[in-house]
């Protein structure tokens, strides 16, 4: 009999986990620790088992043939002994045999305390089942447990880490009421957790609140705030707070310098991040290959390639291996600054230094090659990439796509999709999109719509842009009935159009002498939320100017104004072509009529 997972690998929900058990045996061979000749004594299992997750010498197939073998000793070897073998188990990452472990210990009487339930939890919480986890506390209660700091830090994370964020800040402020404080790990989780959900200012108030109590912010604290001020581009009070930190005594690490060199390479403050690398150096910390690769990537986004080389040499010099993102960093570089050939001697450099191309590295070649017009290359490029074992995504594939496109070879284009399609491989909606765009620009309505039939067949979700690109060539054809047949599907799919949207189904009608239905779309466009613009106004204005319909002219204007929206160019080129059309003292009564809108700031630099 083999070992059966009891938790499928899609894990629909951990409430599963607690209605039905297994026992069932797990066999195989031991490397080094065979539970049948080892002394039955709980008292020597028990501490061989802690030896064991101690050190960290246990394999997946001894811990689990331990398992099936301490669950048939008469007595069972106390919980203990189980939390052991799970501990390991989870930190070995495998979080799914802990979670069935746990279903057969209650079905053979083996009764868990609060350490067995917060492994369980850590591991539900690991597995991206944080919501679960409230399961498992529930469970802690009615056991008569009292819930532990390592319990509400396990769950906090865990909800931080499944973008719950406003349920892991709930908990934070009721820990008090279960008996339980925040502790420092506490506090590094929520203000993680806030920080990276761009909420730094509230990140602010538990940083002063654990101060206040005499917590010390340890690194990871720190560390999280400086990323949080970095992200939002604040790095004069990331900068205090790296004072602050050092003047505390808390030794930034690795992790604190490289987020501080990224925050300056994204302001362009790529001096202040050299001089932070040697920073680095002097406080006797060691940059590993994230360090170096956010510091070469920054010089590389502003075309420093020498410092950026220099970098490189500094990193091998050091001990440090430049890894397949390195090489792609650089080569990303060189394609965009046009110097393929150095990029096609970097990708040499790259494999004899033991480092393969990627599908990022083929990627990026591809992309270079198509923007170029070398869409041949690109394409032998992509069958090489293909004999080498290094699958194209749909990156890949629409890049070559978009480029066949533009180039109008659209026979080639769908012929790549049938090859997408045969492979295995499942074309986007970016894909479809590119293709029916190309299409209604040469103006092959009908099979615009035979690949969107198609597109929603394959069960392909259909995008504003997909909408949008099919009305707008309708429109453009004359053919309103299909644009406004296509318009209504996409609401009845839930889909809302967008201001471009409406703005082009308002053209069309407006072409098509139906001022009626235009003007209620524009009504309908405003009671759904979808705020018209300075396009919408303009369609109207200019329809009217058309029909010498001054009163209308004005009464759109002062909409306008009323919305405080500022006429643009078109508007302008529009109203003054009217005028050329009156009479003297027409023009005059229209000018006067006119609304006065407030000066525009006009544009810096």
């Amino acid at each position: 009999m083999g070992m059966r997972k009891l938790i499928p690998s899609n894990l629909v929900g951990f409430s599963k986990a607690f209605s039905s058990s297994s026992s069932s045996a797990v066999p195989g061979k031991l490397s080094h620790s065979n539970p049948k000749s080892f002394d039955p004594n709980p008292h020597s299992l028990h501490q061989f088992l802690t030896q064991q997750r101690k050190s960290g010498a246990i394999t997946l197939d001894e811990a689990l043939h331990f398992f099936d073998y301490m669950i048939r000793m008469l007595p069972p070897p106390p919980v203990s002994s189980f939390n052991h073998l799970l501990g390991a188990l989870a930190k070995m990452q495998h979080h799914d045999h802990v979670i069935s472990f746990f279903q057969r210990l209650n079905s053979v009487g083996v009764f868990p305390d609060i350490i067995t339930l917060n492994i369980l939890l850590n591991c539900c919480c690991k597995m991206g089942l944080a919501s679960d986890g409230f399961l498992v506390l529930g469970k802690i209660f009615r056991g008569g447990y009292s819930p532990t700091s390592t319990t509400f830090n396990t769950l906090i994370e865990g909800l931080c880490m499944d973008d719950k964020i406003g349920e892991a800040t709930r908990l934070f402020k009721n820990m008090s009421v279960f008996g339980c404080q925040p502790d420092v790990v506490t506090y590094g989780s929520i203000i993680d957790g806030l920080c990276k959900h761009e909420m730094v200012e509230k990140a602010k108030q538990p940083y002063f609140q654990m101060k206040s109590r005499g917590i010390s912010p340890d690194v990871v604290v720190y560390t999280s705030l400086l990323q949080g001020f970095c992200f939002m581009g604040n790095l004069e009070e990331a900068k205090s707070l790296f004072i602050e930190m050092v003047d505390e005594g808390v030794q930034p690490n690795v992790v604190t310098f490289t987020v501080l060199i990224d925050g300056l390479c994204k302001q362009q403050r790529l001096q202040e991040a050299n001089e932070l690398l040697d920073l680095m150096f002097q406080r006797g910390q060691h940059p590993n290959t994230v360090t170096y690769n956010t510091l070469i990537d920054g010089l590389c986004k502003h075309e420093r390639m020498e410092e950026a080389n220099r970098v490189i040499g500094l990193m091998i010099q050091r001990g440090k291996h430049p890894n397949t993102r390195t090489y792609n960093t650089l080569i990303d570089a060189l394609c965009k600054c046009g110097r393929m050939e150095e990029a096609n001697r970097i990708i040499g450099l790259m494999i004899q230094r033991g480092k393969h191309p990627d599908v990022v590295t083929y990627n990026t070649l591809i992309d270079a090659l198509c923007k170029d017009g070398r869409l041949d290359k690109a394409n032998k490029l992509l069958h090489l990439m293909i004999q080498r074992n290094e699958h194209p995504n749909m990156v890949t594939y629409n890049t070559l796509i978009n480029a066949l496109c533009k180039q109008g070879r659209l026979e080639e284009a769908d012929g790549l999709l049938d090859f997408i399609i045969q492979r295995g491989q499942h074309p986007n909606v970016v894909t479809y999109n590119t293709l029916i765009d190309a299409l209604c620009k040469e103006g092959r309505m009908e099979e615009a719509n035979r690949l969107l039939n198609f597109m929603t067949e394959r069960g392909q979700h259909l995008d504003t842009v997909t909408y949008g690109t099919l009305v707008n060539a309708f429109c453009k054809e004359g053919r309103m009935e299909e644009a406004n047949a296509l318009f209504e599907l996409m609401i009845q799919r839930g889909q809302l159009p967008n201001t471009v949207i409406y703005n082009t189904m308002i053209d069309g009608l407006c072409k098509n002498g139906q001022l009626e239905k235009a003007s209620d779309l524009l009504k309908e466009m405003e009671e759904s939320g979808c705020f018209p613009d300075v396009v919408t106004f303009n369609t109207f204005i200019s329809f009217f100017c058309q029909k010498n319909e001054t009163s209308k002219v004005v009464e759109f204007l002062l909409k306008m104004k009323q919305k405080n929206m500022s006429p643009d160019t078109m508007t302008l080129y529009i109203v003054l072509k009217l005028l050329s059309n009156l009479k003297d003292e027409r023009r005059q009564e229209l000018i006067n009529e006119l609304p006065t809108f407030p000066a525009r700031e006009p544009p810096c630099g």
